[in-house]
């Protein structure tokens, strides 16, 4: 038992060790990859808007309100960017980031570039946009370099930020590029860059520490591999305060088209002057803000994917900008993203596979399966509380398929190792019984335990009378061939009747009925069995007609509590039954050469089968090594007898035998006698004949209770 509970315990170590390893290799593959990105924007999605603490951030987009309204095509001159510039600057903008790439001159004019070079020099707040561009050249070789700002603007005091993106294996973003290096440098970010002059902070206090935490100022920022982090998405697209372009150049200079002309951006320009306006139409939505200006018109591709991209019915990409924005709402209000630590993803995904292990082996799989389903959806629904009340990522699929794989592997071991196992029953039993009972007892999962159980079952033995006179006087061959085709015989018509064949001992029969695979109905089996057998044998007999010796057999029948399995020492064992029960049927074939019968039964056998069998009463005896008598009865049918043998040989051999108990010898003399004028070969008549003319002649005691003792085995 210790062997076999240690080998459960192995297996499912190892399945669950197995099942996770298999996880782990299978999370990196890009489609699992790719669906733990769907499980982190599910997150998103449940957990809906969050405001902004820190709500310094808005976005100027070039939008499609900006191409209705303002008079030139798309690209815009550069003038109208030095106009929103000093528009947002007089509007109190305390910082101004383009996400908007100028890397050529302007198709104006010459003086439009310095128009708008001379606006970023007078804020002296302005962040401009570049970006790492990666080239394949000769011979497959790649090569990058940084593509800046023209000249007129990088001379203008200008910052400079990178716009780089770094989409994940499914086009979406979800995290962003802190920094990136080319030609031996270092550029950071859009948002990190503004968070430098925020902090108003050297570039050398910029770093990555020993934790792999990028520091500015006093600032942390938790990063997310080499050089990104997640970005904390507030909301869809325009989640973050959003003005049309159009809006900030509208001032009493600027005439855009139509109704549109309001000349909005001169009631924040006034506002700085006069408190009672100012206290009229509220503080400017640019005062001291962080001003991020962008394209968001769908025409321009510069619109992403991120996880709220299908929300709330609507399926709307953010505008590139705006996830430049969100990134910086994420550092300015500490919120950030973490994963787990790849130390406990890997232990979670080891218990998780170890648990659904467990389950597996111990619980039939339907239940197993609502079992380790609902596993699955109580973790999602810890990772989606870590997420929504922690910031918290809990690796969702590599943990989901972990306990997938170790319930699958589950599944299969368990069904291998029972086609095993029904292979090694099937091998070691169908030499035993009857090939139907093995597929009864495979087919129901009722397995022999190893070791032994008790059952009431009903056994039967059988021995062919004077079999060792007959081997001396016989060759060795001869007699082989005819005990041959003797136990095929009686092996036959055992396995007919879904009895085990137990064990020969030389020429005798031992059969077990009711195991391994149980039915109710074993002693009538038995029974039937044992009749089937006197009658295959009176027909071997006529066919051997001519051979010098006919064989004839007793039978003795018994059911009781045995004990039954594969039983035996370490070095060898057999499946069989022990017990004083089965002692007991042993007894009882013994017992039909005092009584000159051909089969015997237990009174325990024969109430079981006293509605279909067709038996007389023979006696009640105590054998060796038991106390309690037993009453006997010899089965003469289980179908019918004629008419003169059930009146002579149970009717009239009862009165005899209720006479004989009652010490009334003559009497009981009489009736015996009787029936041997009929049946002249009557054993059992002939024995009390006897008993009772001793009885005549020596009485017994006066305590005498009619029951007879064996004195022999």
């Amino acid at each position: 038992m210790k062997k076999l509970l240690r080998h459960n315990v192995f297996a499912i170590g190892a399945l669950a060790l197995g099942a996770a390893v298999f996880a782990i290799f299978l999370s990196r593959i890009s489609v699992f990859e790719a669906l733990e990105y769907k499980t982190i924007d599910s997150r998103f999605r449940i957990r809906g808007r969050v405001p902004m603490v820190d709500t310094s951030v808005v976005i100027v987009a070039i939008d499609d309100e900006s191409f209705a309204s303002v008079p030139s095509k798309w690209p815009y001159p550069r003038t109208y960017y030095a106009k929103a510039v000093d528009n947002l600057m007089e509007a109190g903008a305390k910082l101004i980031i383009f996400d908007v790439e100028f890397t050529e001159a302007s198709e104006a004019s010459a003086d439009d570039d310095l128009v708008f070079a001379d606006a970023v020099k007078r804020s002296g707040s302005v962040i401009l946009a570049a970006k790492i561009v990666y080239d394949q050249g000769p011979h497959g070789i790649y090569s990058s370099y940084l593509l800046k700002p023209i000249d007129p603007l990088l001379n203008a005091d200008s910052y400079l930020g990178l716009v780089n993106y770094d989409h994940d294996i499914d086009g979406f973003l979800r995290q962003y590029l802190l920094f990136n290096r080319t030609q031996k440098k270092t550029y950071f970010s859009l948002a990190v860059r503004a968070m430098q002059l925020l902090q108003d902070v050297s570039p050398e206090s910029v770093y990555v520490d020993d934790q792999n935490i990028l520091t500015i100022g006093t600032k942390k920022i938790r990063k997310l591999g080499f050089n990104s982090m997640l970005v904390n998405f507030r909301g869809p697209a325009r989640t973050i305060p959003t003005y049309s372009l159009s809006s900030v150049l509208d001032d009493a200079d600027f005439d855009l088209i139509g109704d549109a002309d309001t000349d909005y951006m001169e009631l924040f320009k006034e506002s700085a002057a006069d408190d009672e306006l100012a206290a009229l139409i509220g503080e400017s939505p640019f005062k001291n803000k962080i001003v991020f200006i962008g394209a968001a018109a769908e025409e321009l591709g510069d619109n992403k994917l991120t996880p709220f991209f299908h929300f709330d019915g609507r399926r709307e990409k953010m505008p590139g900008v705006e996830v430049h924005a969100s990134a910086l709402s994420t550092i300015l209000d500490d919120d950030y993203l973490t994963f787990m630590p790849v130390g406990w993803a890997l232990l979670i995904i080891f218990l998780l596979s170890l648990l659904s292990a467990v389950v597996g082996r111990v619980l039939r799989p339907i239940l197993a399966l609502g079992i380790v389903a609902t596993v699955i959806l109580l973790y999602f629904i810890v990772g989606l509380w870590a997420f929504i009340s922690h910031n918290f990522l809990l690796q969702v699929i590599g943990p989901s398929l972990g306990i997938i794989i170790s319930y699958v592997g589950n599944i299969v071991h368990v069904a291998i190792t029972e086609r095993r196992e029904k292979r090694f029953y099937r091998q070691t039993f169908q030499q035993y019984v009857a090939r139907s009972v093995v597929d009864k007892m495979l087919d129901s999962g009722e397995r022999p335990k190893f070791g032994g159980e008790r059952k009431e079952l009903t056994v039967l033995f059988s021995d062919i009378r004077s079999f060792s006179h007959y081997a001396e006087r016989n060759e060795p061959e001869h007699v082989v061939t005819h005990l041959s085709d003797y136990l095929t015989k009686m092996v036959h018509v055992i396995f007919q009747y879904n009895g085990t064949l137990d064990k020969f001992v030389g020429d005798e029969i031992m059969a077990v009925y009711g195991a391994p695979y149980h039915y109710e109905n074993h002693a009538e089996r038995a029974c039937r069995s044992a009749v089937d057998m006197v009658n295959e044998l009176d027909k071997l007999n006529k066919e051997e007609a001519k051979r010098d010796h006919q064989f004839r057999i007793g039978v003795g029948i018994n059911t009781g509590q045995m004990i039954v399995g594969n039983l035996g020492s370490e070095q060898l064992f057999d499946y069989t039954v022990i017990g004083d029960e089965v002692n007991l049927g042993a007894r009882l074939e013994g017992a039909n050469k005092l009584y000159h019968t051909t089969i015997i039964m237990s009174e325990m056998t024969y109430q079981l089968v006293k509605d279909t069998a067709i038996a007389r009463e023979l006696d009640i005896v105590r054998v060796v090594g038991k106390e309690k008598p037993v009453r006997l009865y010899e089965l003469l049918s289980m179908d019918h007898i004629s008419d003169e043998k059930k009146e002579m040989l149970i009717q009239v051999f009862g009165k005899g035998l209720a006479a004989y108990r009652e010490q009334k010898w003559a009497p009981a003399v009489k009736q015996f006698r009787r029936i041997l004028r009929t049946f002249p070969d009557d054993g059992p008549s002939k024995l009390y004949i006897k008993r009772c003319l001793d009885f005549i002649e020596n009485p017994p005691p006066d305590d005498w209770d009619g029951i007879y003792t064996f004195s022999v085995k």
